[in-house]
């Protein structure tokens, strides 16, 4: 089983990889480029979905600050 799934991830990187090259030939005569690397797309980041006011509390109270009190 553990093959199975190992080989299941090494086609997936490849497959990731195939689509990457593929879009960046197909943009460059477009003078456009991709704008993030290979290592972003196989390994995203955690996107932040709090809002600005959410961020400014938090940042706030971390830093023992009040607004209005």
């Amino acid at each position: 089983m553990r093959y199975v799934e190992a080989r299941i991830e090494e086609d997936s990187r490849e497959e990731a990889y195939r689509i990457f090259v593929t879009k960046s030939l197909q943009l460059i005569p477009q003078s456009m480029y991709l704008t993030t690397n290979f290592e972003d797309i196989l390994n995203p980041q955690a996107v932040d979905i709090r809002t600005g006011d959410e961020i400014a509390v938090d940042v706030m109270n971390a830093a023992g600050l009040s607004f209005g009190d």
